[in-house]
């Protein structure tokens, strides 16, 4: 395996730190250390910690919008909102710590979501109008605001997947545990596109 360099080394380091703690509680010395080098190091690469932050949240929102266009390509309009919900959930699912960013970024009203990202993110709901749109001509989907279908599909996904110490918690404390089995988050997937599909339906 190629070693990685000093700039892709920062970055990996850097999503740990974003995700775990937040933009604001980032430190960048942690993260030097972490990194085995000096601040300055990162400075060469990068301008500041807003630099940094833009570098690793637009490349990760840029894979995912990649992936979503790539996979919704073809197919009926039921096809192609179902792939749409599951390349979201998967590329979650392979990418926790884009997971909690994304999450706190819902949770903060984007409050340091760089601008350059809200273009790539309008991409997303660009391509879920157009599939929203085909299901009208087919006759087999209702008119919907797309942006309420994209929001109950990011805030369930991000959500769900950021709650699980939560969850965990209330699930040791529930006297029925019966009643509220551990759902696995592919499984969510999949019962959200279905829910979502069928309440469109015509």
């Amino acid at each position: 395996m190629a070693k990685k360099s000093k700039k892709e080394l920062i970055l990996i380091t850097a999503i740990e730190n974003f995700s775990k703690f937040g933009y604001e509680n980032t430190n960048l010395d942690v993260i030097a250390k972490e990194c085995n080098i000096t601040k300055p190091a990162i400075y060469y690469h990068f301008k500041d910690k807003a630099a940094l932050y833009e570098a690793v949240v637009y490349s990760e929102f840029l894979k995912l919008v990649q992936t979503i266009e790539k996979n919704t390509l073809k197919g009926d309009a039921k096809e192609r909102l179902h792939n749409y919900i599951e390349t979201f959930g998967s590329f979650l699912i392979s990418n926790p710590t884009f997971s909690s960013i994304f999450a706190r970024e819902i949770a903060s009203g984007a409050a340091t979501l760089p601008d350059k990202c809200t273009t790539i993110i309008s991409r997303t709901l660009s391509r879920l109008i157009l599939i929203l749109e085909q299901g009208a001509e087919e006759k087999v989907f209702e008119k919907e605001n797309p942006f309420i279908i994209q929001m109950m599909i990011v805030s369930t996904l991000t959500s769900y997947n950021t709650t699980k110490p939560l969850r965990e918690r209330i699930f040791s404390v529930l006297e029925d545990k019966s009643k509220l089995p551990e759902v696995e988050f592919e499984n969510i997937v999949e019962s959200l596109s279905k829910k979502i599909i069928k309440g469109l339906l015509c």
